[in-house]
Protein backbone atom coordinates (compact mmCIF):
# COMPACT_ATOMS: atom_id res chain seq x y z
CA UNK A 1 0.00 0.00 0.00
CA UNK A 2 1.48 3.38 -1.01
CA UNK A 3 1.69 6.28 1.43
CA UNK A 4 -0.74 8.27 -0.76
CA UNK A 5 -3.32 5.49 -0.73
CA UNK A 6 -2.88 5.01 2.99
CA UNK A 7 -3.48 8.70 3.71
CA UNK A 8 -6.59 8.70 1.56
CA UNK A 9 -8.00 5.66 3.33
CA UNK A 10 -6.93 7.07 6.68
CA UNK A 11 -8.93 10.23 5.96
CA UNK A 12 -11.99 8.11 5.20
CA UNK A 13 -11.59 5.98 8.30
CA UNK A 14 -10.89 8.99 10.52
CA UNK A 15 -14.51 10.01 10.13
CA UNK A 16 -15.40 6.67 11.70
CA UNK A 17 -12.88 6.97 14.54
CA UNK A 18 -10.62 4.30 13.04
CA UNK A 19 -6.95 4.06 12.15
CA UNK A 20 -4.94 1.34 10.39
CA UNK A 21 -2.41 0.22 12.99
CA UNK A 22 1.28 -0.49 12.59
CA UNK A 23 1.35 -3.97 14.11
CA UNK A 24 4.12 -5.85 15.87
CA UNK A 25 4.19 -9.63 16.26
CA UNK A 26 6.56 -12.17 17.81
CA UNK A 27 9.46 -13.28 15.65
CA UNK A 28 9.11 -16.34 13.45
CA UNK A 29 9.77 -19.55 15.33
CA UNK A 30 8.21 -18.29 18.58
CA UNK A 31 6.03 -20.87 20.32
CA UNK A 32 2.76 -18.99 19.91
CA UNK A 33 0.91 -21.46 22.13
CA UNK A 34 3.00 -20.09 25.01
CA UNK A 35 3.13 -16.53 23.69
CA UNK A 36 -0.65 -16.04 23.81
CA UNK A 37 -2.28 -15.80 27.25
CA UNK A 38 -5.78 -14.74 28.28
CA UNK A 39 -6.76 -11.14 29.03
CA UNK A 40 -5.31 -9.83 32.29
CA UNK A 41 -8.74 -9.01 33.76
CA UNK A 42 -9.82 -12.67 33.88
CA UNK A 43 -9.53 -15.16 36.77
CA UNK A 44 -8.98 -12.30 39.21
CA UNK A 45 -9.50 -14.54 42.25
CA UNK A 46 -8.09 -17.79 40.84
CA UNK A 47 -4.42 -18.12 41.80
CA UNK A 48 -4.38 -21.74 40.67
CA UNK A 49 -5.17 -20.65 37.11
CA UNK A 50 -2.24 -18.23 36.92
CA UNK A 51 0.05 -20.77 38.61
CA UNK A 52 -0.75 -23.22 35.78
CA UNK A 53 -0.10 -20.54 33.14
CA UNK A 54 3.22 -19.66 34.79
CA UNK A 55 4.28 -23.30 34.77
CA UNK A 56 3.18 -23.76 31.16
CA UNK A 57 5.03 -20.68 29.89
CA UNK A 58 8.27 -21.33 31.79
CA UNK A 59 11.11 -19.34 30.23
CA UNK A 60 9.54 -19.04 26.76
CA UNK A 61 8.72 -15.62 25.30
CA UNK A 62 5.17 -14.81 26.35
CA UNK A 63 2.69 -12.00 26.72
CA UNK A 64 2.52 -13.15 30.34
CA UNK A 65 5.80 -11.24 30.79
CA UNK A 66 4.50 -7.98 29.32
CA UNK A 67 1.06 -7.78 30.91
CA UNK A 68 -0.09 -7.62 34.52
CA UNK A 69 -2.75 -10.18 35.50
CA UNK A 70 -5.10 -8.15 37.65
CA UNK A 71 -5.05 -10.76 40.40
CA UNK A 72 -1.75 -9.05 41.30
CA UNK A 73 -3.02 -5.45 41.23
CA UNK A 74 -3.08 -5.29 45.02
CA UNK A 75 -0.09 -7.56 45.62
CA UNK A 76 2.74 -6.17 47.79
CA UNK A 77 5.20 -6.50 44.91
CA UNK A 78 3.00 -4.91 42.26
CA UNK A 79 5.41 -2.02 41.61
CA UNK A 80 8.32 -4.39 40.98
CA UNK A 81 6.07 -6.44 38.69
CA UNK A 82 5.22 -3.32 36.68
CA UNK A 83 8.89 -2.39 36.43
CA UNK A 84 9.72 -5.88 35.19
CA UNK A 85 6.98 -5.63 32.56
CA UNK A 86 8.46 -2.41 31.19
CA UNK A 87 11.95 -3.93 31.17
CA UNK A 88 10.67 -7.05 29.40
CA UNK A 89 8.98 -4.97 26.72
CA UNK A 90 12.22 -3.15 25.98
CA UNK A 91 14.17 -6.39 26.01
CA UNK A 92 11.72 -8.09 23.63
CA UNK A 93 12.06 -5.17 21.22
CA UNK A 94 15.85 -4.92 21.50
CA UNK A 95 16.51 -8.65 20.99
CA UNK A 96 13.96 -9.05 18.20
CA UNK A 97 11.43 -11.15 20.10
CA UNK A 98 8.83 -8.59 19.00
CA UNK A 99 9.19 -7.39 15.41
CA UNK A 100 7.42 -4.92 13.18
CA UNK A 101 4.88 -6.61 10.91
CA UNK A 102 3.49 -3.59 9.07
CA UNK A 103 0.32 -1.55 8.68
CA UNK A 104 -2.70 -3.79 8.42
CA UNK A 105 -6.19 -4.54 9.65
CA UNK A 106 -6.14 -7.99 11.25
CA UNK A 107 -9.13 -10.21 10.58
CA UNK A 108 -9.44 -12.58 13.54
CA UNK A 109 -11.22 -15.92 13.80
CA UNK A 110 -11.67 -17.41 17.25
CA UNK A 111 -13.24 -20.82 17.84
CA UNK A 112 -14.26 -22.22 21.22
CA UNK A 113 -16.15 -25.37 22.15
CA UNK A 114 -18.90 -23.39 23.88
CA UNK A 115 -19.58 -20.71 21.25
CA UNK A 116 -18.18 -21.86 17.93
CA UNK A 117 -16.79 -19.22 15.55
CA UNK A 118 -16.41 -15.55 16.52
CA UNK A 119 -15.01 -13.14 13.93
CA UNK A 120 -13.53 -9.70 14.42
CA UNK A 121 -11.49 -6.87 12.93
CA UNK A 122 -8.50 -5.42 14.77
CA UNK A 123 -8.32 -1.65 14.34
CA UNK A 124 -6.72 1.22 16.22
CA UNK A 125 -9.56 3.25 17.73
CA UNK A 126 -9.32 7.04 17.91
CA UNK A 127 -9.50 8.06 21.58
CA UNK A 128 -10.55 11.55 20.50
CA UNK A 129 -13.86 9.93 19.53
CA UNK A 130 -14.37 8.16 22.87
CA UNK A 131 -15.75 9.30 26.21
CA UNK A 132 -16.94 7.05 29.03
CA UNK A 133 -19.04 9.73 30.77
CA UNK A 134 -22.67 8.75 31.37
CA UNK A 135 -23.96 11.56 29.15
CA UNK A 136 -21.45 10.93 26.37
CA UNK A 137 -22.55 11.44 22.77
CA UNK A 138 -19.28 10.33 21.19
CA UNK A 139 -18.97 7.73 18.45
CA UNK A 140 -17.40 5.23 20.88
CA UNK A 141 -19.11 4.88 24.27
CA UNK A 142 -19.01 2.81 27.40
CA UNK A 143 -21.85 0.33 27.86
CA UNK A 144 -21.35 0.00 31.60
CA UNK A 145 -20.38 2.22 34.49
CA UNK A 146 -16.69 3.07 34.62
CA UNK A 147 -15.01 2.86 38.02
CA UNK A 148 -12.53 5.72 37.90
CA UNK A 149 -10.68 4.29 40.91
CA UNK A 150 -9.67 1.34 38.73
CA UNK A 151 -7.84 3.54 36.23
CA UNK A 152 -4.73 4.69 38.23
CA UNK A 153 -3.19 1.22 38.82
CA UNK A 154 -3.69 0.31 35.17
CA UNK A 155 -2.32 3.70 34.17
CA UNK A 156 0.93 2.90 35.99
CA UNK A 157 1.40 -0.03 33.61
CA UNK A 158 0.56 1.93 30.47
CA UNK A 159 2.45 5.11 31.36
CA UNK A 160 5.93 3.71 30.77
CA UNK A 161 4.93 0.86 28.44
CA UNK A 162 6.58 0.54 25.04
CA UNK A 163 3.69 -1.47 23.64
CA UNK A 164 0.01 -2.01 24.16
CA UNK A 165 -1.57 -5.43 23.83
CA UNK A 166 -5.32 -5.36 23.21
CA UNK A 167 -7.99 -7.29 25.06
CA UNK A 168 -10.60 -4.67 24.18
CA UNK A 169 -13.63 -5.78 22.18
CA UNK A 170 -15.98 -3.18 20.70
CA UNK A 171 -19.41 -3.98 19.30
CA UNK A 172 -21.13 -2.84 16.11
CA UNK A 173 -24.81 -3.30 15.31
CA UNK A 174 -24.91 -5.23 12.03
CA UNK A 175 -27.98 -7.53 12.18
CA UNK A 176 -27.61 -8.62 8.56
CA UNK A 177 -23.92 -9.47 9.12
CA UNK A 178 -22.83 -7.51 6.06
CA UNK A 179 -19.36 -6.45 7.18
CA UNK A 180 -17.33 -9.05 9.07
CA UNK A 181 -19.17 -12.31 8.56
CA UNK A 182 -19.91 -11.71 4.86
CA UNK A 183 -17.57 -9.16 3.27
CA UNK A 184 -14.35 -9.61 5.25
CA UNK A 185 -14.60 -13.38 5.67
CA UNK A 186 -14.73 -13.85 1.90
CA UNK A 187 -11.96 -11.42 0.91
CA UNK A 188 -9.44 -13.27 -1.30
CA UNK A 189 -6.70 -10.81 -0.33
CA UNK A 190 -6.43 -12.04 3.29
CA UNK A 191 -2.94 -13.20 4.29
CA UNK A 192 -2.70 -15.94 6.95
CA UNK A 193 -0.42 -14.77 9.75
CA UNK A 194 -0.99 -17.23 12.60
CA UNK A 195 -3.10 -20.30 13.41
CA UNK A 196 -2.70 -21.64 16.94
CA UNK A 197 -4.31 -23.60 19.75
CA UNK A 198 -4.71 -21.59 22.95
CA UNK A 199 -3.77 -22.79 26.42
CA UNK A 200 -6.26 -23.47 29.22
CA UNK A 201 -9.16 -24.55 26.99
CA UNK A 202 -9.11 -21.26 25.06
CA UNK A 203 -9.90 -22.87 21.70
CA UNK A 204 -8.15 -21.78 18.52
CA UNK A 205 -7.03 -18.42 17.13
CA UNK A 206 -6.36 -17.45 13.51
CA UNK A 207 -5.24 -14.11 12.15
CA UNK A 208 -5.34 -12.80 8.57
CA UNK A 209 -3.78 -9.48 7.59
CA UNK A 210 -5.66 -7.12 5.27
CA UNK A 211 -3.40 -4.42 3.83
CA UNK A 212 -4.49 -3.80 0.23
CA UNK A 213 -6.28 -0.56 -0.62
CA UNK A 214 -9.18 -2.22 -2.46
CA UNK A 215 -10.17 -4.40 0.49
CA UNK A 216 -9.76 -1.60 3.02
CA UNK A 217 -11.90 0.70 0.88
CA UNK A 218 -14.65 -1.94 0.80
CA UNK A 219 -14.47 -2.21 4.59
CA UNK A 220 -14.57 1.58 5.00
CA UNK A 221 -17.56 1.93 2.68
CA UNK A 222 -19.50 -0.81 4.45
CA UNK A 223 -18.80 0.76 7.83
CA UNK A 224 -19.98 4.13 6.51
CA UNK A 225 -23.22 2.50 5.34
CA UNK A 226 -23.74 0.94 8.79
CA UNK A 227 -23.11 4.36 10.34
CA UNK A 228 -25.84 5.92 8.19
CA UNK A 229 -28.21 3.16 9.27
CA UNK A 230 -27.37 3.84 12.93
CA UNK A 231 -28.25 7.52 12.47
CA UNK A 232 -31.64 6.56 11.07
CA UNK A 233 -32.35 3.80 13.59
CA UNK A 234 -31.41 5.95 16.59
CA UNK A 235 -32.93 9.09 15.04
CA UNK A 236 -29.85 11.21 15.71
CA UNK A 237 -26.76 12.53 13.94
CA UNK A 238 -24.74 11.51 17.01
CA UNK A 239 -25.43 7.79 17.17
CA UNK A 240 -23.86 5.21 19.41
CA UNK A 241 -21.88 3.43 16.69
CA UNK A 242 -19.21 1.58 18.67
CA UNK A 243 -20.38 0.11 21.98
CA UNK A 244 -17.87 -1.22 24.48
CA UNK A 245 -18.01 -4.98 24.88
CA UNK A 246 -14.97 -6.12 26.87
CA UNK A 247 -12.06 -4.15 28.26
CA UNK A 248 -14.02 -1.06 29.33
CA UNK A 249 -11.45 -0.03 31.94
CA UNK A 250 -8.56 -0.73 29.59
CA UNK A 251 -9.96 1.71 27.04
CA UNK A 252 -10.66 4.21 29.82
CA UNK A 253 -7.03 3.84 30.90
CA UNK A 254 -5.83 4.40 27.33
CA UNK A 255 -7.98 7.55 27.23
CA UNK A 256 -6.50 8.83 30.51
CA UNK A 257 -2.98 8.15 29.22
CA UNK A 258 -3.71 9.97 25.96
CA UNK A 259 -5.11 13.02 27.75
CA UNK A 260 -2.00 13.17 29.97
CA UNK A 261 0.29 12.72 26.96
CA UNK A 262 -1.57 15.40 25.02
CA UNK A 263 -1.24 17.89 27.90
CA UNK A 264 2.47 17.16 28.33
CA UNK A 265 3.09 17.71 24.62
CA UNK A 266 1.12 20.96 24.61
CA UNK A 267 2.98 22.19 27.68
CA UNK A 268 6.23 21.41 25.86
CA UNK A 269 5.16 23.57 22.91
CA UNK A 270 4.36 20.82 20.39
CA UNK A 271 2.16 21.74 17.44
CA UNK A 272 -1.31 20.27 17.00
CA UNK A 273 -0.10 18.24 14.01
CA UNK A 274 2.65 16.65 16.10
CA UNK A 275 0.32 16.01 19.02
CA UNK A 276 -2.43 14.39 16.96
CA UNK A 277 0.07 12.12 15.21
CA UNK A 278 1.24 10.63 18.52
CA UNK A 279 0.60 6.86 18.75
CA UNK A 280 -0.95 7.19 22.22
CA UNK A 281 -3.94 8.83 20.54
CA UNK A 282 -5.12 5.38 19.50
CA UNK A 283 -5.89 2.08 21.21
CA UNK A 284 -5.99 -1.35 19.59
CA UNK A 285 -9.37 -3.03 19.78
CA UNK A 286 -11.18 -5.87 18.07
CA UNK A 287 -14.48 -4.88 16.45
CA UNK A 288 -17.12 -7.63 16.68
CA UNK A 289 -20.71 -7.75 15.47
CA UNK A 290 -23.11 -7.89 18.41
CA UNK A 291 -25.22 -10.30 16.31
CA UNK A 292 -22.37 -12.74 15.69
CA UNK A 293 -23.59 -16.30 16.38
CA UNK A 294 -20.25 -16.98 18.07
CA UNK A 295 -20.79 -14.19 20.60
CA UNK A 296 -22.62 -15.37 23.71
CA UNK A 297 -23.96 -12.74 26.05
CA UNK A 298 -23.31 -13.94 29.59
CA UNK A 299 -23.94 -12.39 33.01
CA UNK A 300 -21.08 -11.29 35.22
CA UNK A 301 -21.83 -12.62 38.67
CA UNK A 302 -20.59 -11.24 41.98
CA UNK A 303 -18.70 -12.86 44.83
CA UNK A 304 -18.82 -11.08 48.17
CA UNK A 305 -15.93 -12.20 50.36
CA UNK A 306 -16.35 -11.91 54.12
CA UNK A 307 -15.14 -13.56 57.31
CA UNK A 308 -18.65 -15.02 57.69
CA UNK A 309 -20.54 -16.09 54.59
CA UNK A 310 -23.71 -16.67 56.66
CA UNK A 311 -23.62 -13.15 58.08
CA UNK A 312 -23.28 -11.50 54.69
CA UNK A 313 -26.03 -13.76 53.28
CA UNK A 314 -28.38 -12.69 56.07
CA UNK A 315 -27.45 -9.05 55.45
CA UNK A 316 -28.35 -9.34 51.76
CA UNK A 317 -31.61 -11.21 52.35
CA UNK A 318 -32.77 -8.68 54.95
CA UNK A 319 -31.68 -5.50 53.18
CA UNK A 320 -34.31 -2.83 52.59
CA UNK A 321 -33.89 -3.10 48.83
CA UNK A 322 -34.86 -6.79 48.91
CA UNK A 323 -38.60 -7.46 48.94
CA UNK A 324 -38.23 -11.22 49.41
CA UNK A 325 -35.61 -13.97 49.53
CA UNK A 326 -37.08 -17.39 48.83
CA UNK A 327 -35.15 -20.64 48.93
CA UNK A 328 -34.88 -22.33 45.53
CA UNK A 329 -33.00 -25.23 43.98
CA UNK A 330 -30.07 -24.59 41.64
CA UNK A 331 -31.66 -25.75 38.33
CA UNK A 332 -34.77 -23.64 38.98
CA UNK A 333 -32.68 -20.55 39.76
CA UNK A 334 -30.62 -21.00 36.59
CA UNK A 335 -33.76 -21.40 34.52
CA UNK A 336 -35.43 -18.37 36.10
CA UNK A 337 -32.49 -16.03 35.50
CA UNK A 338 -32.42 -17.06 31.84
CA UNK A 339 -36.12 -16.29 31.38
CA UNK A 340 -37.95 -12.96 30.84
CA UNK A 341 -39.38 -13.25 34.39
CA UNK A 342 -35.86 -13.40 35.78
CA UNK A 343 -34.66 -10.18 34.16
CA UNK A 344 -35.47 -8.24 37.34
CA UNK A 345 -34.28 -10.81 39.91
CA UNK A 346 -31.07 -12.19 41.32
CA UNK A 347 -29.94 -15.24 43.29
CA UNK A 348 -27.45 -16.01 46.04
CA UNK A 349 -25.59 -19.15 47.17
CA UNK A 350 -24.30 -19.34 50.74
CA UNK A 351 -22.48 -22.64 50.40
CA UNK A 352 -25.52 -24.64 51.53
CA UNK A 353 -28.62 -23.14 49.92
CA UNK A 354 -29.79 -21.00 47.02
CA UNK A 355 -32.22 -18.08 47.38
CA UNK A 356 -33.95 -16.02 44.71
CA UNK A 357 -34.12 -12.30 45.44
CA UNK A 358 -36.98 -10.04 44.44
CA UNK A 359 -36.29 -6.32 44.75
CA UNK A 360 -38.60 -3.64 46.11
CA UNK A 361 -38.65 -1.64 42.87
CA UNK A 362 -37.65 -4.02 40.05
CA UNK A 363 -38.16 -1.44 37.30
CA UNK A 364 -35.85 1.17 38.82
CA UNK A 365 -32.52 -0.61 38.29
CA UNK A 366 -31.03 -3.72 36.82
CA UNK A 367 -30.20 -6.56 39.27
CA UNK A 368 -26.39 -6.10 39.09
CA UNK A 369 -26.87 -2.50 40.26
CA UNK A 370 -28.95 -3.67 43.22
CA UNK A 371 -26.33 -6.23 44.28
CA UNK A 372 -23.58 -3.62 44.02
CA UNK A 373 -25.61 -1.12 46.06
CA UNK A 374 -26.30 -3.68 48.78
CA UNK A 375 -22.61 -4.55 48.94
CA UNK A 376 -21.70 -0.85 49.18
CA UNK A 377 -24.06 -0.53 52.15
CA UNK A 378 -22.56 -3.62 53.76
CA UNK A 379 -19.04 -2.33 53.26
CA UNK A 380 -19.99 1.07 54.71
CA UNK A 381 -21.56 -0.55 57.77
CA UNK A 382 -18.71 -3.02 58.26
CA UNK A 383 -15.60 -1.27 56.89
CA UNK A 384 -12.86 -3.54 55.57
CA UNK A 385 -14.88 -6.62 56.40
CA UNK A 386 -16.03 -7.43 52.88
CA UNK A 387 -14.68 -7.41 49.35
CA UNK A 388 -16.52 -7.85 46.07
CA UNK A 389 -15.21 -9.46 42.90
CA UNK A 390 -16.79 -9.89 39.49
CA UNK A 391 -16.78 -13.46 38.25
CA UNK A 392 -17.39 -14.99 34.82
CA UNK A 393 -19.21 -18.31 34.96
CA UNK A 394 -21.72 -19.91 37.31
CA UNK A 395 -19.46 -22.70 38.56
CA UNK A 396 -16.49 -20.36 39.08
CA UNK A 397 -18.73 -18.15 41.22
CA UNK A 398 -20.19 -21.08 43.13
CA UNK A 399 -16.84 -22.64 44.05
CA UNK A 400 -15.68 -19.45 45.77
CA UNK A 401 -17.97 -20.35 48.70
CA UNK A 402 -14.98 -22.47 49.80
CA UNK A 403 -13.17 -19.16 50.31
CA UNK A 404 -16.02 -17.65 52.36
CA UNK A 405 -17.56 -15.83 49.42
CA UNK A 406 -21.29 -15.38 48.92
CA UNK A 407 -22.16 -16.16 45.30
CA UNK A 408 -24.51 -13.57 43.81
CA UNK A 409 -26.05 -14.58 40.48
CA UNK A 410 -27.59 -12.05 38.08
CA UNK A 411 -29.34 -12.17 34.68
CA UNK A 412 -27.93 -10.59 31.53
CA UNK A 413 -29.52 -7.97 29.28
CA UNK A 414 -30.62 -9.26 25.87
CA UNK A 415 -28.15 -8.25 23.16
CA UNK A 416 -30.95 -6.85 20.98
CA UNK A 417 -31.64 -4.24 23.69
CA UNK A 418 -28.07 -3.07 24.28
CA UNK A 419 -27.64 -0.27 21.72
CA UNK A 420 -31.15 1.04 22.37
CA UNK A 421 -30.73 0.93 26.16
CA UNK A 422 -27.34 2.63 26.25
CA UNK A 423 -28.34 5.19 23.64
CA UNK A 424 -31.40 6.14 25.70
CA UNK A 425 -30.32 5.59 29.33
CA UNK A 426 -26.54 5.78 29.28
CA UNK A 427 -24.23 2.99 30.50
CA UNK A 428 -25.49 -0.12 32.25
CA UNK A 429 -24.31 -0.89 35.79
CA UNK A 430 -20.63 -1.79 35.93
CA UNK A 431 -19.85 -5.38 34.96
CA UNK A 432 -23.43 -5.94 33.75
CA UNK A 433 -22.63 -8.42 30.99
CA UNK A 434 -19.86 -10.44 29.47
CA UNK A 435 -19.36 -11.97 26.07
CA UNK A 436 -18.75 -15.65 26.68
CA UNK A 437 -17.04 -17.35 29.58
CA UNK A 438 -13.61 -16.48 30.95
CA UNK A 439 -11.70 -18.88 28.68
CA UNK A 440 -13.43 -17.32 25.65
CA UNK A 441 -12.05 -13.84 26.32
CA UNK A 442 -9.40 -12.34 24.09
CA UNK A 443 -5.96 -13.88 24.21
CA UNK A 444 -3.06 -11.54 23.56
CA UNK A 445 -1.24 -11.74 20.23
CA UNK A 446 -0.58 -8.47 18.37
CA UNK A 447 1.28 -5.48 19.84
CA UNK A 448 1.38 -1.80 18.88
CA UNK A 449 3.88 0.85 19.94
CA UNK A 450 2.46 3.67 22.07
CA UNK A 451 5.70 5.53 22.77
Amino acid sequence: MTDTTYKTLSAKLELLGLHIPLLYLPEKGTDLDKWSVVACDQYTSDHAYWDRVEKNVGNAPSTLRITLPEIFLEAPDVESRIKTIHESMKQYLDNGTIQEYGKAIMYIERKTDASGLRQGLLFAMDLERYDYARDSKTLIRATEGTIVERIPPRLRVRKEATFELPHIMILIDDPQRKLIETLVATLPSKKPVYDISLMEHGGTLKGYAIDDSESITLIANTLASLYDTSCKTQNTNQPLFFAMGDGNHSLATAKAHWEATKKALRDAGATDDVIMAHPARFALAEIVNIHSPGLRFEPIHRAIFSDSIKDVADYVKNHALVKSAVQIDEPSLKSLLQSPDGQSRAGIWDGDSYFVLEFTDPSAKLPPAYIDEIFAAYNAEYPSKGKIDFIHGWDDTKKLSKENALGCFVPVIARERLFQWVGKNGPLPRKAFSMGDAEEKKYYMECRKIR
